[in-house]
């Protein structure tokens, strides 16, 4: 019952991942920037962070790949990097309590990295479609901000959830 439910709430993120730029795209505003939602990242790391570091992995991997087959032509770069960024930033949680200012900057660090071993993947196989700077100025800050947003709103319910299911499972 644990895995449906941490199934059903990544898959609602990808949903809401899919969506939310279509319904509030920056250009229906008159903006150049890109935003790119990544709350499956978000999600992942919330689950290493306060449930499983083994579960955030596996997870990652299904819907890195999800990502991948759905929004991009290149297989298993996502499928690679969300596992990455969610084990690596799993570790910080033997390192700091993790209270909502703590969890806010270990996710906006995730998303970083996301970005980052994209671009550099990308870049490394050529698809790049923007010089660095520019990566930096139109795209890493907007992304930053609709991320962070992202995870303020869904912090204090995740977060339930994950304990109230790591408290479940320890009793087990």
């Amino acid at each position: 019952m644990r895995a449906v439910k941490l199934f059903l709430v990544l898959f609602v993120f990808f949903i809401i991942q899919g969506t939310v730029m279509q319904v509030f795209s920056p250009s229906w505003f008159g903006f150049d920037f890109v935003s790119v939602p990544h709350f499956v990242l978000i999600g992942t790391i919330l689950i290493g962070l306060f449930f499983d570091r083994s579960h955030a992995v596996w997870y990652g991997i299904l819907f890195g790949l999800f990502i991948d087959l759905i929004y991009t032509n290149v297989l298993g770069v996502y499928a690679f990097c969300i596992p990455l960024t969610a084990y690596l930033l799993s570790y910080l949680a033997r390192v700091f309590h993790l209270y909502l200012i703590i969890v806010f900057f270990i996710g906006l660090i995730g998303v970083t990295m996301l970005e980052f071993e994209v671009y550099g993947i990308y870049g490394l196989i050529g698809k790049v479609t923007m010089d660095f700077i520019d990566f930096l100025k139109w795209r890493m800050l907007p992304t930053l901000i609709v991320n962070g947003v992202f995870l303020l709103i869904i912090f204090y319910p995740l977060r339930h959830l994950l304990l109230g299911m790591k408290l479940y499972q320890s009793e087990d």
